[in-house]
């Protein structure tokens, strides 16, 4: 902090030694943390730190001088560079993505086409899964069944170690409950596991194919706003609304795609001139290029003249 208090003092001295060089005949303004006018023909020691305003003689305001930045305010002005930065580096990957959509499809039908072709290759591996359902249903019950009798043993014989003997008569010998076997308990492990993956790979392939359609319904409806008129880079937020987005550069889409044995024609665009395929129309992109708040209208490729 005391090094840029010293910064921040060395350049109001410099800005007072070059105002005081400037003109002698000026006259110099400033206002106090108090609120007090301080004048002067040179600077007044008051205004090291505030906005300094040169007037002439005759009371004009020749020029003003800005008051030197705080820490504070210096430290939100870098953090705001950041945030820039930050915002412009997500602008023009979001601009790749979008071009790359523009150029990978041509037609709302190809996302379905798409989509349906990720699908299928989900559902035939769930069907696979699905196969295995009855399997390790029938294994899984057979140990539990195993399981379940030694289990009911145990408590048959605990209850009757329990049991009172009658008055006179000797306690009957319980007969000792057999423990389960540990190769038992082993398969039934492993059964009771195969069933909780199985089930788990089902989830996820339900979980994945919910996500792939969300994809592309995602990208269809960002590519029908492209197609719209909303500029590439746009960033928008979870309820759709803009939140930042690229400048718009002039284009013509499909300046590049000249259709073999067409004619070739000109297409004027925001002033610039496209080479183009005689009778195709062409999609003009340019800020506000179709009236307010449209940026994009169709323009026709022409006989050159």
């Amino acid at each position: 902090m005391r090094m840029k208090t010293r910064i921040l003092s060395s350049l109001a001295v410099s800005l007072l030694a070059t105002l005081a060089a400037t003109s002698a005949h000026a006259t110099y303004k400033c206002v106090d943390e108090k609120g007090i006018t301080h004048y002067g023909d040179t600077m007044p020691p008051q205004c090291a730190k505030k906005e300094i305003t040169e007037m002439s003689k005759q009371g004009s305001v020749v020029k003003k001088y800005e008051a030197p930045l705080t820490p504070e305010q210096l430290k939100a002005q870098a953090e705001e560079r950041e945030r820039r930065r930050e915002t412009d580096k997500k602008v023009a990957d979001q601009k790749l993505r979008d071009q790359a959509l523009i150029a990978t499809y041509g037609s709302e039908r190809e996302f379905d086409v798409a989509r349906d072709k990720d699908l299928a290759g989900m559902d035939a591996r769930k069907k696979t899964l699905q196969s295995r359902n009855g399997e390790v249903d029938k294994t899984l019950a057979k140990y539990q069944n195993e399981m379940d009798f030694y289990v009911a043993g145990k408590a048959k014989a605990k209850a009757k170690d329990g049991e009172k003997a009658p008055k006179g008569k000797d306690t009957p010998p319980v007969k000792e409950a057999k423990e389960i076997p540990p190769q038992l308990q082993q398969d039934y492990n492993r059964a009771k596991n195969d069933r909780e993956s199985l089930d788990k790979e089902l989830a996820k392939v339900d979980a994945d194919r919910a996500i792939v359609i969300a994809k592309y319904d995602g990208e269809k409806m960002r590519w029908k706003k492209l197609k719209g008129g909303m500029p590439a880079g746009t960033l928008l937020d979870e309820k759709g609304e803009v939140i930042a987005k690229a400048e718009i550069d002039s284009q013509i889409v499909g300046m590049s795609t000249l259709i073999p044995g067409r004619p070739r024609g000109v297409a004027t665009c925001d002033g610039k001139v496209y080479e183009c395929s005689l009778g195709i129309s062409y999609a003009c992109r340019a800020p506000n290029i179709g009236g307010p708040g449209v940026n994009v209208k169709i323009v026709a490729c022409l006989e050159r003249r």
